[in-house]
């Protein structure tokens, strides 16, 4: 099979995603104090203690986090049931699709609410297993995210499957393993890639819609939680320079991850 080249437009996305990662990781993380004593946009009169910079920049982090570890699991859960779908196959396989049809008919942000809410009450009263607010989120995204990638995984292998080398091996004698090893992996990575990058703005929208309406307690803030505690700054004089540029890096997050999952995704399939 013919390797897949990487777009332009995903090298776009991807480099702009590193750029944010790197931002966010050395202002927010490493260089804090830098953003307390020079940040040109003053203090967020909502949060005195901190600049607008200190809490948008630490926001992005770690929403850039939840994304990349919500990510993460989703898409190895859905591959995993993917995979065990097309080694079971048959009646197997039909009714873990239909499991997976219903579980990807769920509303997220209000599913995500409803765990968000029932698991904060655990950890309220110390039953939460370990878990903190960034593990629930994670959980909590994982559980509604993984859907999606597991039909779009079992589709592709299925398509994978029928292609004319997959056959010709498995008529040499090549077993499964030997198969997904050397054919059919090799061919699935790029997907893997792209399925991952599509759940980066799904999972990172998600968790700042919910956390914007009060209902997750991120601590440190994201930028979802961010927004919500500060957009009543902008009853004061001047106070767009306070939500504009959480906004800002929001939406620029998101369009990173787009631009990168689309054009990688349109890759694959024309490989």
């Amino acid at each position: 099979m013919r390797a897949a080249r990487i777009p332009k437009r995903a090298w776009v996305g991807l480099g702009l995603l590193v750029g944010l990662g790197l931002a966010s990781w050395l202002a927010g993380r490493v260089f804090p104090e830098a953003l307390a004593h020079t940040c040109p946009l003053g203090r967020d009169p909502t949060h005195p203690d901190r600049t607008v910079c200190e809490l948008a920049f630490g926001g992005l982090w770690v929403s850039l986090v939840i994304g990349l570890a919500a990510g993460g699991v989703s898409t190895a859960v859905g591959l995993g049931v993917a995979m065990a779908a097309r080694a079971a196959g048959g009646f197997v396989e039909h009714q873990i699709l239909r499991a997976v049809d219903a579980f990807f008919a769920l509303p997220d942000v209000l599913v995500v609410m409803v765990l968000q809410l029932a698991g904060q009450s655990l950890l309220d009263a110390g039953q939460a297993g370990g878990l903190g607010p960034f593990g629930l989120m994670v959980v909590s995204l994982a559980l509604v995210g993984w859907a999606g990638p597991a039909r779009m995984f079992r589709n592709r292998l299925a398509t994978l499957e029928g292609q004319e080398f997959v056959a010709a091996s498995r008529a040499l004698g090549a077993g499964r393993w030997h198969l997904l090893r050397l054919h059919l992996w090799p061919a699935l990575r790029p997907f893997v890639l792209a399925v991952f990058l599509s759940r980066l703005p799904t999972a990172i929208l998600t968790e700042s819609t919910v956390s914007f309406f009060g209902i997750a307690r991120m601590e440190p803030m994201s930028l979802g939680r961010y927004l919500g505690t500060s957009y009543a700054a902008l009853i004061y004089e001047g106070g767009s320079r306070v939500v504009l540029p959480a906004w800002g890096l929001l939406v620029l997050l998101v369009l990173g991850a787009s631009l990168a999952s689309q054009a990688l995704g349109a890759g694959t399939r024309r490989a």
